[in-house]
């Protein structure tokens, strides 16, 4: 069993579901769980009681009628792929942030994100694809989706921070004039921090 500090990790946290898979088997959670630093999930309610590794469930955009494929690494893909399909387009797809050491170091990373015009979908996504959506690269559907980024903040007091990652959240949702973007993130403000 590995040690964690109480400063590395949250304990005694409760899903009610819809959130959370188990990694091994990708069947859906409910009850309790504790993460650490590195933003990994487990099943029990701390460390001292072991656990499974858990994995957020991903989040599926409702297929459109704009007439979308899938990355092939989603399942929805397989069958789509045998349909006759004209004028096709990739979406953005889910991309994990990782922040790396020196990210730690400097404090903060950069998050991106694209949403539907039309829907209240949230993806967050990598700087790769957000760039192809960005410079309007023809294989995307880059018209259906505003982008934009946020400074993340990573250390420094948790209370500052989870203010100030709340502050950035809500100005980003006044400045698009967007609503649902702290939901998406499961108002977690201190997701990454140390």
């Amino acid at each position: 069993m590995v040690y964690y500090p109480k400063s590395q990790i949250k304990t005694d946290l409760y899903t009610q579901g819809g959130e959370f898979q188990l990694k091994t088997t990708k069947r859906e959670y409910i009850g309790y769980y504790w993460k650490n630093s590195l933003g990994e999930f487990y099943t029990e309610k701390n460390p001292s009681m072991g656990g499974e590794e858990l994995e957020r469930i991903p989040v599926i955009p409702p297929i459109s009628t704009n007439k979308v494929i899938y990355t092939k690494e989603n399942e929805i893909y397989n069958t789509l792929k045998q349909v006759n399909i004209s004028d096709s387009f990739l979406i953005p797809s889910y991309v994990k942030p990782l922040p790396t050491d020196e990210d730690y170091n400097i404090g903060n990373f950069v998050r991106y994100f694209a949403k539907k015009f039309n829907e209240n979908c949230y993806i967050e996504t990598s700087k790769d694809i957000f760039n192809k959506l960005k410079n309007k690269n023809k294989s995307y559907d880059y018209s259906s989706y505003l982008i934009f980024t946020l400074t993340w903040t990573l250390t420094g007091n948790s209370a500052t921070v989870e203010t100030t990652n709340y502050n950035i959240l809500t100005l980003t949702e006044q400045n698009y004039n967007i609503a649902g973007l702290k939901k998406y993130l499961k108002y977690n403000y201190l997701e990454f921090y140390k």
